[in-house]
């Protein structure tokens, strides 16, 4: 008779499964034993990630299936573990009616253990088995830059900045990011050199950040077409006993 009961709930979870039903209540079918999937993924803002900065939210989702369907309604627990290995946090969830579950947490800053590779997992059971997976990601601090581009292009370290027309005006702008990539306004001096195509020195000034962090001049290229070609542009400044450059490059086309 068992046997029985346990071909016909086999069979109506295939057709169920077939169909496209979707998401089976935890339940339902607790006494077939099968092959469920659980994983999980930490994302920053928005985005998976096994990369991240101190003081970063971090969202753990957690997905639960069988196939294609959702399993909705079984708990789950999450678990992350600092870098020394220490318990950091251990949270219960929920899977919803699209299959996942999450919990989030702040990285601590400043901290001790904040850096290094984290440990996080989730577990749970259904229909009769104990399912569990680890992933890790990484906490560390950005070197501190300054970056130097254009209005039409070139953030990034030695970026390309554009095309510009002779006689067009080029808005150079400078920015220093600190190492949890925020960026330092307290009137940093930046100091900006120009080469023009030819290698000569086309302008020389040194500007202070504004309360955003930008610090930036303002030229035109002249409309002589000699000045057709590659300009050069460095941006450097002085930050925490630290001597930043960047360097980026545009080019003057003739209409």
């Amino acid at each position: 008779m068992n046997s029985k009961k346990e071909v016909l709930a086999a069979s109506i979870l295939a057709i169920s499964l077939s169909v496209g039903l979707g998401t089976i209540s935890y339940g339902l079918f607790s006494e077939i034993p099968i092959n469920a999937r659980i994983d999980v993924f930490p994302e920053r803002n928005g985005v998976r990630s096994n990369s991240f900065l101190p003081a970063d939210l971090v969202f753990l989702e957690a997905r639960l299936s069988y196939g294609n369907a959702s399993v909705a309604g079984t708990p789950v627990t999450f678990e992350a573990r600092t870098p020394d290995g220490a318990e950091f946090l251990l949270k219960k969830a929920t899977i919803d009616n699209v299959g996942t579950a999450n919990v989030t947490f702040h990285i601590p800053w400043p901290s001790d253990f904040s850096l290094g590779i984290w440990q996080v997992s989730v577990a749970g059971e259904v229909y009769g088995q104990t399912l569990n997976t680890t992933t890790d990601f990484e906490c560390q601090l950005l070197p501190i830059a300054v970056d130097v581009f254009t209005q039409k292009g070139g953030i990034g370290q030695n970026s390309q900045g554009g095309h510009f027309a002779l006689n067009e005006i080029v808005n150079l702008y400078a920015q220093v990011r600190d190492e949890l990539n925020h960026t330092v306004s307290n009137q940093l001096e930046v100091i900006f050199a120009i080469k023009d195509p030819h290698g000569t020195s086309f302008d020389y000034e040194t500007q202070t950040t504004d309360s955003s962090g930008f610090a930036g001049i303002t030229i035109r290229i002249p409309p002589d077409e000699a000045y057709v070609g590659t300009f050069e542009v460095y941006a450097r400044t002085k930050y925490s006993d630290t001597v930043l450059l960047d360097t980026l490059t545009f080019i003057a086309i003739q209409d």
